[in-house]
């Protein structure tokens, strides 16, 4: 069998030279041949109650081929008409199940079934491409139709077999000589030219029948059966035609679907100068054809729709307009139209040779930039050498031309963002960041009546201070105890106590571990400052932390 294929496609191979008789340079917008015919010669192969495998393929094949007809319906899609034939043979010598060899059925059954099918080919447009040319190349596609499979007499072998199941299969075969079948297929096929191509076809029948192979009862009565055929195939498209009835067949019709003259390969000519409206940048006023169709009035070589001028006679550099001092400027737009210039400055002159017009450059005789109106600017600041209070230094205009200073101070954001990474991981119960004001907060220290020493609530928020001016990064924040006391007493001695109370603070931290004498300060309010509305609220110490004022690169 691989033989005979082998011999089919040699054949095809020889009768494609009739397909060449389209060059495949042909412009056209789709496939010039809305008909097709076809061949398909492979092999036929059966699933049923003698084959093993799910998939029909090559079970036990024998000869098949067919013929169809399809009719395009557009770049993607066609319907197609086939007719075809196959052996079908099942044997279950050729099994590979010891079970089926021993029973040992086969049988014979041919296969004649026409059908409709669908055909959609989704790359089958880019052969014929926006450019109009056939490219050749491989196609995949895939179909689906309907169609009526007649099966005929089947020979079927039971190997003496004459149970009851049989004698019903043989009841039931004599009735059974065909039906409607679904095909459903796939395939690949090389364009060799527009008019004809070769390729693959495999394309399986479904079937509501389980007794093609004349099996049924007497073997898996729960499946129908199957058949597929494999092979090559060739079409050759034919009917070539003229959509738009102009006389000028679409394979050479440069506009298959608007009718036209010959003189322009089939497009439309509204003005009759012979350039086809497609190509006519003019097409309601007769021109001339190395204008696009298009009229020239002053006879310049400029079109009128494109000529500035159109009375005057001109050059194509200046648009068809008279150019005196022949710069390429017209003489209309040339803002120094008596002497040469440059195109970049309206036709003026740069002597200098900085791409400012000398009419516009305060320094004429020195090269510089637009920024600075054409003088020096060495530093690149933009502030002109001659304003530049440092010339040689890049600067900005508020301190004209100097630089700013390397350093600024540290803003909100970046002193919180700061402080958010020296506490982080940290279990402070009363020190916290003041996001609002950006500070390190610390809870108040409170004191009874007439008392300055330190209770333990109190020595616990300073154990926290000192642990966080050992932190790293803490180790410039200063610590001001700032004592007040209630107004209970004399001037005199409510700012001796609140006095003693900053100090009794401070004391307590240095008999810490992580504060420095250095960064400790105490201040006494006694009764002058109040903080708050009740006698307590007056009689606290306030923990006051500070730092200088960071600099940060001023970028």
């Amino acid at each position: 069998m691989l033989k005979q294929l082998l011999l089919v496609f040699a054949a095809l191979s020889c009768i494609n030279l009739y397909g060449q008789d389209v060059p495949a340079s042909t412009e056209m917008p789709e496939s010039p041949y809305p008909w097709e015919f076809g061949i398909k010669v492979g092999t036929a192969a059966l699933g049923g109650d003698m084959i093993e495998d799910d998939l029909v393929f090559f079970n036990q094949a024998h000869f098949g081929a067919g013929l169809y007809l399809s009719r395009r319906l557009g770049a993607a899609a066609s319907l197609r008409a086939g007719l075809i034939y196959g052996s079908l043979h099942s044997d279950d010598a050729k099994s590979e199940d010891p079970t089926m060899v021993s029973r040992g059925y086969s049988s014979e059954a041919t296969v004649i079934e026409p059908s409709l099918s669908l055909v959609l080919e989704p790359f089958y447009g880019t052969r014929f491409s926006d450019d109009f040319l056939f490219r050749g190349g491989l196609s995949p596609y895939i179909s689906a139709g309907v169609g009526y499979g007649i099966w005929g007499d089947v020979t079927t072998n039971f190997n003496g077999d004459t149970g009851s199941d049989v004698q019903a299969d043989i009841t039931a075969e004599a009735d059974d000589s065909g039906g409607v079948v679904f095909p459903l297929g796939v395939g690949l096929r090389y364009h060799l030219s527009p008019k004809s191509s070769i390729g693959i076809d495999y394309n399986v029948r479904l079937t509501g029948s389980d007794l093609i192979d004349g099996v049924s009862a007497s073997g898996n009565p729960d499946n129908d059966d199957t058949y597929a055929l494999f092979g090559l195939t060739y079409s050759v498209g034919f009917g070539a035609r003229d959509a738009d009835k102009d006389g000028v067949k679409d394979l050479v019709d440069e506009c298959p679907t608007e009718a036209g003259p010959v003189a322009t390969n089939g497009c439309p000519d509204r003005d009759g100068d012979g350039v086809a409206d497609k190509d006519d940048r003019c097409p309601d006023e007769a021109g001339v054809a190395n204008l696009a169709g298009c009229p020239d009035g002053d006879s310049d070589g400029v079109a009128d729709r494109d000529d500035d001028c159109p009375t005057e006679p001109g050059t194509a550099a200046t648009n068809g307009c008279p150019d005196g001092d022949g710069d390429g400027v017209a003489d209309k737009d040339d803002q120094c139209p008596d002497e040469a210039g440059l195109a970049s400055l309206n036709g003026c002159p740069d002597g200098d040779g900085d791409g400012i017009a000398d009419k516009d450059d305060e320094c004429p005789s020195e090269a510089g930039p637009a920024s600075t109106n054409g003088c020096p600017d060495r530093d690149g600041d933009g502030i002109a050498d001659k304003d530049d209070e440092c010339p040689d230094e890049a600067g900005v205009p508020e301190r004209n031309g100097c630089p700013m200073p390397n350093e600024r101070p540290e803003n909100l954001e970046e002193r919180i963002a700061r402080y958010g990474r020296i506490l982080e991981g940290q279990d402070f119960q009363h020190i916290r960041i003041d996001s609002v004001n950006g500070t390190i907060e610390i809870d108040r220290i409170y004191f009874p009546t007439d008392v300055s020493s330190l209770n333990r609530p109190d020595r616990i928020i300073i154990q926290e201070i000192d642990r966080f001016m050992a932190l790293p990064g803490a180790e410039d924040f200063n610590i001001r105890y700032e004592g007040h006391a209630d107004r209970r007493a004399s001037d005199e001695y409510n700012m001796n106590l609140s006095q003693r109370r900053a100090e009794s603070a401070k004391e307590y931290t240095l008999r810490q571990e992580g504060a420095r004498e250095a960064n400790l300060s105490t201040i006494g309010f006694g009764e002058n400052q109040p903080v708050g509305e009740t006698l307590r609220e007056n009689r606290v110490v306030i923990p006051v932390a500070t730092e200088p004022t960071r600099m940060m690169p001023n970028n």
